[in-house]
């Protein structure tokens, strides 16, 4: 599966690693590989990155840095999923909208989670919580939690394998 990720600047992508790791540790996982910090933008199940790179390389270099405020926690139920929530801006809704636009056609089978409009962007900061953690855990986010700016510099392509992220190609954003 290969996933489309906006990736932070160094000093937000950081700070979300403490608190990934931090959570990691609080749910006695120990040293489990993370996977970096982002915002995950659409996914495929049989699309060949390099094809997809060559698509998204000339439109992701003439798109600016996006300012990300993560404001918030949220909480997905689904897969015990504990995560930071940007401020929705206009200007990543078009991102992501023109984005979509640009690699429609590539979709093999469309996520609809994904989709323009029902995307829901966020961070995450842990996922598959146990039930019997969900609150403890989340608890812990929020007393930790303290709002942080930053910039979205860069769109990552990932190969997603036995839970670990590979990197097939990043284009920075201007």
């Amino acid at each position: 599966m290969q996933v489309l990720v906006l990736r932070f600047d160094y000093k937000l992508s950081t700070k979300l690693e403490q608190d990934q790791s931090n959570l990691a540790g609080a749910a006695l996982r120990g040293k489990e590989t993370l996977i970096p910090p982002h915002i995950s933008l659409f996914t495929f199940e049989q699309v060949h990155p390099g094809i997809l790179g060559e698509i998204i390389k000339p439109w992701s270099g003439k798109q600016k840095q996006l300012l990300i405020s993560l404001a918030s926690l949220g909480f997905f139920k689904q897969k015990g999923t504990i995560f930071a929530a940007p401020v929705i801006t206009k200007e990543l809704i078009e991102f992501h909208t023109d984005l979509y636009n640009l690699i429609a056609d590539l979709h093999t089978t469309e996520i609809s989670p994904y989709l323009p409009g029902k995307w829901v962007p966020h961070a995450t900061l842990l996922n598959n919580t146990t039930l019997n953690m969900w609150g403890p855990l989340f608890q812990r986010a929020a007393l930790a939690f303290e709002p942080m700016d930053g910039k979205a510099v860069a769109i990552e392509c990932w190969t997603i394998v036995n839970g670990r992220a590979q990197t097939e190609w990043t284009h920075f954003l201007s």
